[in-house]
């Protein structure tokens, strides 16, 4: 809690217009995750000199700062899990600048996903990343997640797009890393240090972004599998073949199941999984490899492929993969959203064995997500309510990510640490590896003001991380 004294100094740094302390507060206590965390005070700057004023005040008092972008996250990395301040920059939303010479744009980080591809078609380009939650997803969080999505198979994950970046430093330096050139060399890249580092290394003020030609089509295909080993072999044989989809998703069995009636086509009975596939670029070249994967899907197994002409078929089709993640949180009580990724000849193990992991706890697992680059969605689900199932959730979850790593996989896609992965990390990271990181974090937050309890154990316990 804040003393009053404290927060007089708050208001006097940052201004009383940018102060919330009433209940509206709580609409900044949770992400993604449910799992709230009420800030003791949200702060919502216009400028940065405001941010910098912020944090040499929670430096003095040693109050946490978390950032939050738009709040879409799944591993509470914008959870006040150690209360303080929430710094939502929400206000920061402006596309400053639109370079089609140079490609690229400057924007803020409270922009929207959606805004800039908008704002980049009107001039023939684009900006690829696109995840799930890109109509309300902040670029900032992008950036601060390294967050990937569907195209990430053809064009990469958010890393690759971005060129410079601005931001505070949790002293309230501000800062510059990389340039707005397509090359540049000159000593060590604190760009990408800052890019997925969760905001626990500096505030992202402004962001200058890479952007491509918009491919001039694309075709859409949805290959019809009878089990999903077929769709994990697929994925390889499409990498072998030299073809590289634009977009390689899929939906296991039971995805399928919560879903097969809202898709825009008519599946038949023995249909059991699903691979939504595509490919663009120049019309011809973009035909030629749409008919090679149709063809290469029926030589592997498919029992069919259809072609989703037409806007509107299309985009019935990626809303319906798109929203899966919201749909089980409506149809069921309880789910824990997991986002392992492994290697590509290690898919159909990997499914086969989280289903067996599944079936043997009595408990609901489904899988879905980006089957091209090895990125699975494991969603552990439970109709009933209480602590005991919870826990068998979790146990279920634990185990999923044993497997991951045993097939030389990771724990965390695109999602993230955060909190909610924090006490598993040294599952994956040598404590030689953990221990350079953390000075790291040393070096630019002393005192541990910015976004703390994430990533790493300063210390910190499962119980109160989340």
């Amino acid at each position: 809690m804040l003393t009053p004294e404290q927060l007089r100094e708050l208001e006097a740094a940052v201004g009383a217009a940018s102060l919330i302390l009433d209940g509206r507060r709580e609409a900044y206590a949770a992400d993604e995750l449910k799992v709230p965390h009420l800030p003791d005070v949200v702060v919502e700057p216009e400028r940065v000199e405001q941010i910098q004023e912020l944090l040499r005040w929670a430096n003095r008092h040693l109050i946490p700062v978390t950032p939050r972008g738009a709040g879409t996250g799944l591993s509470g990395g914008a959870l006040a899990t150690r209360g303080g301040v929430i710094l939502s920059m929400s206000r920061f939303n402006r596309i400053l600048e639109l370079d089609p010479l140079n490609r690229f744009a400057v924007v803020e980080p409270g922009v929207l996903n959606l805004a800039l591809q908008e704002a980049a078609g009107q001039h023939g380009l684009f900006y690829p990343p696109d995840p799930a939650s890109w109509e309300s997803c902040s670029l900032g969080g992008n950036v601060a997640e390294d967050a990937g999505g569907p195209r990430c198979v053809k064009y990469g994950v958010t890393r690759n797009y971005v060129l410079q970046l601005e931001a505070v430093l949790p002293s309230g330096e501000w800062i510059s890393c990389g340039t707005r050139t397509r090359k540049g060399v000159v000593g060590y890249s604190l760009r990408d240090l800052l890019i997925g580092s969760e905001g626990t290394l500096a505030v992202l003020t402004k962001l200058v972004l890479r952007l491509v030609p918009r491919p001039r089509c694309t075709h859409t295909l949805l290959a019809l599998l009878p089990d999903t080993a077929t769709a994990a072999r697929l994925a390889g044989r499409i990498q072998l073949a030299g073809l590289t989809p634009s977009a390689l998703e899929f939906m296991d069995e039971r995805a399928l199941e919560l879903v097969r009636e809202r898709l825009p086509l008519r599946l038949p009975a023995e249909c059991r999984t699903v691979l939504l596939l595509e490919s663009d670029g120049e019309p011809e070249p973009a035909e030629r490899e749409a008919q090679r994967l149709g063809e290469l899907c029926l030589a592997e197994g498919a029992l069919d492929v259809l072609s989703a002409e037409g806007g509107e078929k299309r985009e019935r089709l990626w809303d319906v993969r798109r929203r899966l993640s919201t749909t089980t949180r409506e149809l069921f009580a309880q789910k824990l959203s997991e986002d392992i990724a492994v290697p590509l000849d290690r898919l159909a193990e990997c499914l086969a064995e989280c289903h067996r992991l599944g079936a043997a706890a009595g408990l609901n697992l489904l899988a879905y997500g980006h089957l091209g680059d090895g990125n699975l969605h494991v969603n552990v689900l439970s109709t009933e309510s209480g602590a005991e199932v919870r826990a068998r959730m979790w146990a279920l979850v634990e185990d999923v990510y044993r497997l991951a790593l045993r097939l030389g996989g990771t724990i965390s896609a695109e999602h993230g640490v955060g909190c909610w992965k924090q006490p598993y990390i040294g599952w994956e990271l040598s404590p030689l590896s953990q221990r350079l990181q953390m000075d790291v974090k040393r070096l630019f937050d002393p005192h541990n003001i910015l976004n703390p309890g994430k990533i790493f154990d300063w210390p910190t316990t499962k119980e109160t991380a989340i």
